[in-house]
């Protein structure tokens, strides 16, 4: 590369450095691909090639945030930049950064960070061991926002490619999902739309300090993209993602994701407006729902009880209808008596919806 530019001067003192060519890279790109990477040499190259594929009639740039791998991911990242200098800004974390320690999660300081970077006016996200499968997804859904100011997303389904049963493929989410709107995420009314899918409208800057206690970096990104306006999902399967050992989520337990998922839940309850905050409280409590009836099928029988309690004490702080409060109670009693009735009717439901 012709020129390496520093990072902010704090993050340079720390080590963190961005590796750049600003004279080749756009001075205005149309759409910044957010993707963070740590322990990804078997992948990144599919993700950073899946991207580079692209058709499109506009100029974009790819952030890339290295998180310090020791597994070769680095250099295969430097390669790549310095191949391609019109069209990555690579960014090389420290890992010995004091400001890491803000985050209960030491890497969302990555995620924070290189989402904060991008310039684009439109944001795709892609973590490193995903990758996208057509050469027109990102021009298809910039066309969209583009056409649209009230659309503050577009979003597609995406295949489930998995490391320890490789001759399946699986598709998310498993019911149709069209147009939706922030308070279908919050009250998890949604399926599973993956993170790879998503095209989002920049807005204002991300307050990343109401999120020091999360594990997940994607989920306020879209929840504060959304705070602009919809989402729509298109019926294409145009992206790819991986269930392996190395993934920081996949290579945990549900049980412990679903606790993630009720501190996420707290931490997007404090960005949102009064209006959506009986939303996040559903949210919240049908994630406690879930959690009780895992253990309860473990029989964890003194963490479901423990977990059911919070999950009254959750229903009982907002003001519901009493047909809204009476099911979530029932959801709640279901879990943790028939945990397996609850897998049952949640399935009949996704099938008839």
């Amino acid at each position: 590369m012709s020129q390496i530019e520093s990072a902010p001067a704090s993050a340079a003192r720390s080590g963190d450095l961005e590796c750049s060519d600003r004279s080749r890279l756009p001075a205005e790109p149309l759409v910044s691909v957010f993707m963070i990477t740590y322990q990804h040499a078997p992948f990144i190259k599919d993700a950073i090639d899946s991207v580079l594929m692209q058709t499109v009639d506009f100029p974009y740039e790819i952030c890339i945030g290295e998180d310090g791998s020791t597994d070769g991911t680095r250099e295969i990242c430097l390669e790549y930049a310095r191949k391609h200098p019109d069209k990555i800004r690579l960014f090389l974390r420290d890992r010995s950064n004091p400001a890491r320690g803000a985050f209960t999660a030491p890497y969302m300081f990555n995620a924070a960070s290189t989402f904060d970077a991008c310039r684009g006016k439109y944001i795709a996200l892609l973590e490193g061991d995903d990758y996208w499968l057509h050469p027109h997804k990102l021009q298809t859904q910039a066309d969209q926002l583009e056409a649209d100011s009230g659309l503050a997303a577009s979003c597609h389904y995406a295949a489930c490619l998995r490391e320890d049963k490789p001759w399946i493929i699986s598709v998310t989410p498993t019911c149709p999902v069209g147009s939706f709107t922030i308070e279908a995420i919050l009250k998890r009314d949604v399926g599973n739309l993956h993170t790879s899918t998503w095209l989002l409208r920049r807005g204002k800057p991300l307050p990343w300090d109401k999120f020091k206690s999360s594990r997940f970096g994607d989920n306020p990104i879209i929840v504060w993209g959304l705070l602009q306006g919809t989402a729509r999902a298109m019926p294409l399967v145009w992206s790819a993602y991986r269930i392996h050992a190395g993934g920081v989520f996949s290579g945990s337990s549900w049980q412990t994701r679903l606790q993630w998922n009720v501190e996420l839940w707290k931490c997007l309850e404090s960005i949102v407006p009064p209006h959506l905050q009986s939303a996040c409280v559903i949210g919240t409590s049908r994630t406690l729902s879930m959690l009780t009836g895992a253990f309860s099928k473990a029989g964890k029988y003194g963490l479901a009880w423990k977990c059911f309690r919070k999950n009254l004490s959750e229903i009982g702080r907002n003001q519901f209808s009493a047909p809204e409060r009476g099911q979530l109670r029932w959801r709640a009693l279901e879990s943790l008596f028939l945990p397996r009735l609850q897998g049952l009717r949640d399935r009949w439901s996704a099938r008839k919806a």
